[in-house]
């Protein structure tokens, strides 16, 4: 589209182009309510619009949409007032902040002309990979994480201040290169003087963005944005909030996305994120879907994001500041955009995977706090935790398939047995015991070969018998099949050896002796067993080559990490595993899977414990209700952020028997910290969300990690066949790098398709339609069963 430009003068508004009436724009670039008019009766060149605004030096105008130019000089007797297309300057500041973390307000609102796209629909095919546009790879993240928790394929433009050149946004007139774009934050900068903040995005390009989602029935997403007539809304008194003020937010309707399952009026805090309430002023181009609930300076509920529908294209449209890495909001915002920009349809899958392992079963732990106390695990108070997650089961989501996790450690079943009336003589040479161990730095590399055995030289094999196992009667509890079956089963070795620098002889014995006894007392038969997973103690041993040889020799190739070790996570994607290697590990071919810690403490069996040690270790502060609430605010950000990491326990953790109370959402009842912990999250999610929450098994997590990093290596991509006629999508087409991989792709439906070929579905509560697609060596198209409208 061609623009006339220029410098108009009086003279040149009296020439014959010059129309009865042009269209003025603001200093933002806004076009005026009402068209502008020859002043009748007045100078040469005067105009006015409606007879109420006058026309101001360094106006701008429109003609027919095709031509723009700037006056020169004031044509009226008095100068315009001065416009800003800026944000009003809000006495808070401009940002907001919650335990030092904060989000910058965004000072910028849409503030060029922006032509309208031509009402032209010709695309017939578009992939479905999102394009991203943001400041640097730190504020993309805030769109990464989400689509890569996903899986859906992305591409980021990093736009600096000196602005980018667009990338190819169609491979022809009727193939798109992208199925939905993102903008976060406007990409604005602080260009100074009378600029101040604009996007780094121009105009024109801007107006090639919407002429491209015209042509290819594409949706955009705008986080971070402050309100205005380009978007049919206004702010409110500025934004919000001071530091302590909270208002909360929610979806208010979910019509428009509702395969993201997303519950309605569910507030959850904006805290450390600056927003901007708003007004919706245009109902024929606004429709809200998020709303802010009332506050400290708003006495009512306001509008917190739309969906604008403007010259045949559609975007959403937030007005609060996004930040994953760490809100927890802004990881349950997220499914609104990505469910709305890619309408349900993409290579990918949402799972919501609640994992709890339990380690040092069998084990007593010295207490933290009262020191010099221990702690055992009672059957009684393993009763009641098979009651409790039968119940809890009954509270979740349809679908919902929740368990825990035992981490076993056999010694500790021959040390409680060797310690009763008759167990001297029925456990032979007793527990393994040895002197003390040498402590190391955490990731200390061990040399290969190196080190010095613990354990006993004979006997060579497990020595133990039944009559001895049995004297425990924790192993009597486990003995009972409805017992057994009521959690998963894993390996947590023999008598929990720190293994960063124990020999080969002394982790091949841990690791054998303790499968010799979980096959001996039946665990190792549990429906949910994981015959090659392993929980190092005290996650140990991860730099030892040794070690990870015993592991590998015993068919443990599956091992658990620590998040809070940087080192034990990819560095290339934080949902893959990690795979030990020679140089790092001192030997390769292990798989490490993430796994998250909490603040409840492997060596505490009551909250004032764990409060007291993550006061003093961690910089906690205030009660066991606090502490809850910081696992509910971390942990639902990294469920709602679709991380399948397990979580780390321990046995003193569920101790029930001497437990107190724990009020959660106004409901007082006597839990163990596990059952705090997890009714604290599983009610927050339940709140939140109608996803079922699925427990996996040791193995089968493993699996999970190593089956996405191998598909993410195949480079799946979708691509949409649409039909511009009737702006639908009509069927989907998955390829691969070569249209082979060794792992399933995953490709979701938000309906149904007319065959799904013989390939795997799975669809869980209401989850949506998921096809695992077998890739042979051709792309693979899926017609939906129900045209998606664009």
């Amino acid at each position: 589209m061609k623009y006339r430009s220029g410098t108009l003068s009086p003279s040149i508004l009296d020439e014959e182009w010059c129309p009865p009436t042009l269209h003025l724009l603001d200093a933002c670039g806004l076009a005026l309510q009402a068209p502008m008019q020859r002043a009748t009766g007045s100078g040469h060149g005067m105009y006015e619009v409606s007879g109420q605004q006058t026309v101001g030096e360094g106006m701008s105008y429109v003609r027919d949409v095709e031509e723009r130019g700037t006056l020169a000089a004031a044509v009226l007797e008095e100068d315009s007032p001065p416009l800003s297309c800026f944000a009003p300057l809000v006495g808070v500041g401009p940002f907001s902040s919650l335990d030092g973390l904060s989000i910058i307000a965004n000072t910028t609102v849409q503030n060029l002309y922006v032509a309208a796209p031509r009402a032209l629909v010709a695309g017939t095919s578009v992939k479905g990979t999102v394009l991203i546009f943001a400041r640097d790879k730190a504020s993309a993240y805030s769109a990464t994480s989400g689509l890569n928790g996903y899986g859906i394929p992305y591409q980021v433009v990093a736009v600096p201040q000196a602005g980018i050149t667009l990338p190819s946004l169609n491979a022809s007139s009727t193939a798109g290169n992208y199925g939905a774009i993102v903008i976060l934050s406007e990409v604005s900068y602080d260009y100074g003087g009378t600029l101040g903040f604009q996007s780094a995005l121009t105009a024109a390009q801007m107006a090639t963005l919407y002429q491209y989602q015209v042509t290819f029935g594409v949706r955009m997403v705008r986080l971070d944005v402050y309100p205005g007539p380009a978007y049919g809304a206004s702010a409110i008194a500025g934004g919000c909030c001071a530091d302590g003020v909270e208002q909360l937010i929610s979806i208010s309707d979910s019509s428009a996305f509702a395969s993201a399952g997303m519950k309605t009026g569910a507030g959850v805090s904006t805290a450390g994120l600056y927003h901007y309430p708003a007004t919706i002023t245009n109902t024929s181009i606004a429709k809200e879907f998020a709303a802010f609930a009332p506050a400290t300076g708003f006495s009512s509920s306001s509008t917190a994001g739309v969906i604008n529908s403007i010259d045949g294209r559609q975007q959403m449209v937030f007005f609060i500041g996004f930040a994953t890495d760490w809100s927890s909001t802004s990881n349950y915002l997220q499914h609104a955009w990505i469910t709305w920009a890619t309408r349900g349809l993409y290579t990918g899958f949402r799972r919501l995977y609640l994992s709890t392992q339990v380690d040092d079963m069998f084990l007593e732990s010295d207490i933290y706090s009262p020191a010099g106390q221990t702690y055992r695990i009672t059957t009684a108070d393993l009763d009641q935790h098979v009651t409790w997650t039968r119940d809890l089961n009954s509270r979740m989501s349809t679908g919902s398939s929740y368990f825990m996790e035992i981490g076993h450690n056999g010694n500790g079943n021959i040390e409680a047995a060797a310690a009763t009336t008759t167990g001297a003589s029925a456990c032979g040479i007793g527990p393994i015991e040895y002197d003390g161990q040498n402590d190391t730095a955490l990731e200390f590399k061990k040399t290969p070969g190196t080190g010095t055995n613990l354990w006993p030289a004979t006997p060579a094999t497990y020595p133990y018998t039944v009559a001895c196992t049995n004297l425990d009667p924790l192993k009597l509890w486990f003995a009972n099949p409805d017992n057994l079956n009521a959690m998963a089963h894993v390996s947590h070795t023999f008598t929990h050896e720190d293994e960063n620098n124990a020999t080969y002889f002394d982790v091949s014995r841990e690791l054998t002796w303790n499968q010799a006894w979980l096959q001996q007392v039946g665990i190792a038969g549990a429906a949910r067993f994981s015959p090659n997973g392993l929980i190092p103690p005290a996650i140990t041993g991860m730099h030892n080559g040794d070690a990870i040889r015993a592991r590998l020799d015993a068919g443990l190739r599956n091992v658990v990490g620590d998040n809070t070790r940087p080192i034990l996570m990819n560095k290339e994607n934080e949902f893959w595993p990690l795979i030990s290697t020679v140089e790092t590990d001192g030997y390769a071919g292990a798989t490490v899977v993430p796994r998250w810690a909490t603040n409840i403490y492997y060596n505490c069996q009551l909250p004032a414990c764990t409060v007291a040690e993550w006061i003093n270790t961690s910089a906690g502060k205030g009660d066991w209700d606090a502490l809850l609430a910081v696992e509910k605010a971390t942990n639902t950000r990294h469920l709602l952020g679709l991380h399948h990491d397990p979580y780390m326990f321990h046995q003193a953790n569920l101790n029930y028997v001497t437990a107190g109370t724990t009020t959660i959402n106004g409901q007082s009842k006597k839990l163990s910290m596990l059952q705090a912990w997890a009714e604290t999250v599983v009610q927050e999610m339940v709140r939140l969300v109608n996803w079922p929450m699925i427990s996996l098994k040791h193995d089968d997590i493993a699996t999970d990690f190593t089956n996405r990093m191998a598909r993410d290596k195949c480079q799946p991509a979708l691509s949409y066949t649409t039909n511009p006629s009737a702006k639908t999508i009509t069927a989907v087409t998955l390829t691969t790098a070569g249209n082979t991989c060794a792992a399933k792709i995953p490709v979701t439906v938000p309906g149904s398709v007319t065959s799904t070929q013989g390939f795997t579905t799975e669809q869980v509560g209401g989850d949506p339609l998921t096809i695992w697609v077998q890739m042979s060596g051709s792309p693979v198209t899926f017609t939906l069963s129900t045209p998606v409208a664009y």
